[in-house]
């Protein structure tokens, strides 16, 4: 009887362990070759955080607000706004490039097909998908206050928090605002930061969506 209860018990643990593992492993984790690369659109996508570990960055009110944003068929350009501190610039501009070229892959995903570039008047990068006659831009510009900002549902804004800016490491929607939040930008025994997890967190989910 005594041995019985341990195999059940060890059973349970068994079950409970396998149960946690795929509650925090990265969706379309069969797509992983390794976890810092996800097969999409035809090819290996290198990322600069651990998916694993960036999937756990938490997103408020929920990761759907996400899709909800970016998704929205209306949309025309995306701002990437970001509050300029020496220590923290490199990041931020490490950042817009992985959101800029990333996200452009993902509304290829969307809207495949002929797809030409071009410079908007503003130095926005555009993607002009030809058949929709439909044009999609990100811009990148510094800002002194988060009250600079306009947000719209057609021009939206991610803006990004380094640690000079936030306490915690999360993403929070609200009023077609992606705030992007690392409160830790040091490499301690590994190599990405937390404004890099809380990057690829938005991107990981974008990219892995069921169409």
């Amino acid at each position: 009887m005594k041995k019985s209860l341990v195999i059940f018990i060890a059973l349970v643990a068994i079950v409970l362990a396998v149960v946690f593992i795929l509650n925090n492993a990265p969706k379309s984790s069969t797509y992983f070759k390794d976890p810092y690369t996800l097969f999409y659109e035809g090819d290996d996508r290198h990322f600069r955080a651990n998916l694993y570990e960036a999937n756990k960055t938490p997103v408020y009110p929920n990761e759907s607000a996400i899709e909800n944003v970016l998704l929205n068929p209306d949309i025309y350009k995306i701002y990437i706004a970001y509050i300029p501190n020496d220590n923290e610039n490199s990041y931020y501009l490490a950042s817009s490039f992985e959101l800029t070229i990333k996200l452009s892959l993902v509304y290829r995903h969307y809207l495949p097909v002929n797809v030409s570039t071009f410079k908007d008047p503003d130095n926005s990068s555009c993607l002009l998908f030809q058949e929709y006659e439909r044009a999609i831009c990100f811009l990148s510009f510094p800002i002194n206050s988060t009250s600079e900002l306009a947000p719209t549902s057609t021009e939206p804004v991610i803006l990004l928090l380094g640690p000079s800016q936030a306490n915690k490491t999360a993403v929070n929607v609200s009023n077609n605002i992606i705030t992007i939040e690392g409160k830790d930008v040091t490499q301690v025994d590994r190599n990405y930061n937390d404004l890099d997890m809380a990057v690829d967190k938005v991107l990981l989910y974008m990219m892995t969506l069921k169409d």
